[in-house]
């Protein structure tokens, strides 16, 4: 499974990010992965962004597996709980990303 994770916004506009490929990460990282990957539930959350939220962080998560693609996006006063192992898990792994 190819997940990408972008995180953006907040008051200094640093885009985040990383791209990650189970396919080629050490086993027990790519399980531990594909857990919070399943206990997130991305597929039931789609996008949710609060209104007034201009300086929010902006989460946007893609996953692609087998040809099949899903995308969630989020901020942080709308992250769904179930999310936010995964979001840490990424976060920790993201670094500064050139804007696209």
């Amino acid at each position: 499974m190819k997940v990408r994770f972008r995180q953006t916004g907040g008051f200094g506009g640093l885009i985040l990010g990383c791209d990650l490929d189970t396919a080629v990460m050490a086993r027990d990282e790519a399980d531990q992965l594909l857990q919070l990957i399943e206990k997130a539930n991305i597929q039931g959350v789609s996008q949710r962004r609060h209104p007034r939220g201009r300086d929010l962080l902006v989460y946007e998560v893609a996953l692609e597996e087998n040809g099949k693609h899903i995308r969630a996006s989020f901020d942080s006063m709308t992250t769904p709980s179930q999310v936010e192992p995964l979001l840490r898990f990424l976060a920790q792994r993201a670094r500064a990303v050139p804007l696209e």
